[in-house]
């Protein structure tokens, strides 16, 4: 098979041709190695780090490949699932915390959500970090994924492995949280 005639196959059709021979993964990887080493960089902050995070991701993507199945997502929410196993893998097998930086990330959407008056969405911005770090690990990952990279309630619940309905329902209790807490700080 050519390059071209590669170039042609869905993705669904590189993943099945895959399954029996690997180098129809080439060009998966190559189409998702950006947004998954983004996705790691984004929690380990170290760019050494986020590399071999990915390619063991990647690694483990390409020897269960075989127990991919289709559910309507794109492979990348499947990649992300492995990814951010691996970084909790590395996190509980370093005994680290996550640190949250906000620096590539536009918070204002989560402005929006949680619904604070106009005159002091300055000073939620500034608090965030400091409210983001008092959440569990779980609870900051839903939020990451909704809020800093745009991933629907659907893909969330696809990587996170629970219900289109129950990631919805957690980030919104998450965000209640939150809120009562600015309240809190603020009065």
């Amino acid at each position: 098979m050519t390059k071209s005639t590669i170039s042609e196959l869905t993705e669904i059709e590189l993943i099945e041709k895959a399954k029996g021979d690997k180098k129809f993964f080439e060009p998966l990887y190559k189409k998702y190695y950006e947004q998954v080493f983004r996705l790691v960089f984004s929690r380990v902050q170290d760019v050494d780090l986020a590399g071999d995070i990915t390619s063991e991701a990647f690694g483990k993507a390409l020897s269960h490949l075989d127990d991919y199945k289709y559910k309507g997502y794109p492979l990348s929410a499947w990649l992300a699932r492995i990814a951010l196993n691996s970084c909790y893998d590395y996190f509980r097998s370093q005994k680290k915390q996550r640190h949250v930086s906000l620096e590539n990330y536009i918070s204002h959407d989560i402005v929006f959500e949680i619904e604070i008056e106009e005159n002091e969405k300055e000073l939620w911005l500034t608090m965030l970090p400091d409210v983001l770090e008092k959440l569990k690990p779980a609870e900051l990952e839903l939020i990451e994924l909704r809020f800093f990279e745009g991933k629907s309630f659907a893909e969330i619940g696809y990587i996170l492995d629970i219900t289109e309905g129950n990631a919805k329902t957690r980030t919104y209790r998450i965000l209640k949280r939150l809120k009562r807490y600015f309240k809190r700080s603020t009065s």
